[in-house]
């Protein structure tokens, strides 16, 4: 009897222990569906950290690299998020083609879910008529910041580096148009340039070679003259970069999605450890210490806030608020909030307007600015 007495309460006593971490325990999932390291590892990463920040309470996932060929994988595990009535959220980043019919169909068997997309391959208002909050690059105002940081370096030439499918999308062409009339104003000459789509038969290592071959080309074709580079894909990023680097007269006012990790870890040698996500500024200053060795701290630029990251953290802040709390599922206000708070930095954030001059009111562009990595050098 005494024997089964300790036992009891030494089975009490764990329990005891048990309870807190039981009552603690979240309630409630948030699922996020990223690109693979090779597509957008600043996305990947920052899922990663959120795993590792809420045991128990992040699921995540990864498209397939071609994903434009393989939209029923992605919506397969888009629906299999849903399938798990524990998930509240659905973050998705970037939100590659198949993001709208998964999340249409979502909502015929959970409306409940909040569902988040950033950076959208798909039509602007399709992809707003099914998720709930569309996060996206300011690519518009991004025009602008290109070229006038171009302008600034005194470039004579703006080579423009894309591909039929990217130019396709609404928001693609409008920040080009942006670049062709700016470009025209700052007196440079604004060059278009074919590039193999990277989901294409080459794949992503084609796209990748014809870059690093083209930039030479390009400078000796404008031999003796300053020349900026830009590329509309993620997976051309660290190409690009590699190419400008060595090259005096080249020039890099900003990636695609603009980050201090896109594509940089691997063009400058720098790689990221798990501590740099969580300290930018200390980054940024390795960076510059890089590009001095390049002699480019002046000819690249980039934003000092990781804007993909932003959109999961950030999103993900959001989602916990929504869940707990309530309210509206669309809120500017408590977006922006979440926004500036991980990025350390206040987003301009404003509604999306199309071509016709319709506002997406759910459609919110992100802007930060461009640094100086002269700033960062010690």
């Amino acid at each position: 009897m005494r024997k089964l007495l300790v036992v009891f309460l030494a089975l009490s006593l764990v329990l005891g222990m048990m309870a807190p971490a039981m009552a603690e325990a979240p309630k409630y999932k948030i699922a996020i569906l990223t690109g693979t390291t090779s597509q957008g590892e600043e996305e990947y990463r920052a899922a990663e950290r959120l795993v590792n920040e809420n045991p128990g309470m992040v699921l995540t996932d990864t498209y397939p690299d071609n994903f434009a060929s393989e939209t029923e994988t992605t919506i397969g595990k888009l629906l299999q998020f849903a399938e798990d009535p524990e998930v509240k959220a659905i973050i998705m980043v970037q939100a590659v083609q198949g993001a709208t019919a998964a999340f249409t169909k979502i909502r015929e068997t959970r409306p409940d879910i909040l569902l988040l997309a950033g950076v959208a391959a798909e039509d602007p208002s399709d992809i707003a008529g099914a998720a709930d909050v569309v996060m996206g690059v300011d690519e518009i105002n991004g025009g602008y910041q290109i070229v006038e940081t171009a302008s600034e370096w005194g470039a004579d030439v703006l080579i423009h580096y894309s591909f039929a499918r990217h130019l396709g999308y609404e928001t693609i062409v409008a920040r080009l148009n942006i670049m062709k009339e700016e470009a025209e104003l700052a007196g440079i000459e604004l060059v278009m340039r074919d590039a193999p789509d990277p989901t294409g038969d080459a794949g992503m290592t084609g796209a990748q070679t014809f870059i690093l071959s083209d930039v030479p080309k390009v400078m000796e074709e404008f031999a003796g003259k300053k020349v900026a580079f830009f590329t509309t894909n993620c997976g051309m990023q660290e190409a690009l970069q590699a190419a400008v680097l060595p090259q005096a007269n080249a020039y890099y006012p900003l990636p695609c999605c603009p980050s201090p990790f896109h594509g940089f870890p691997a063009s400058l040698g720098l790689g990221v450890a798990p501590e740099d996500y969580g300290n930018i500024e200390s980054y940024l200053e390795k960076m510059a210490a890089k590009l001095d060795e390049y002699g480019a701290v002046d000819r690249v630029s980039t934003w000092a806030v990781p804007v993909n990251m932003s959109m999961i953290l950030g999103g993900f802040e959001y989602a916990k608020d929504y869940i707990e709390n309530g309210g509206e599922k669309v809120d500017k206000e408590k977006l922006v909030a979440a926004l500036s708070n991980v990025a350390g930095a206040d987003a301009a954030v404003t509604s999306y307007v199309d071509a016709e001059g319709n506002e997406v009111s759910n459609y919110f562009m992100i802007l930060f600015d461009n640094l100086n990595f002269r700033d960062y050098l010690k």
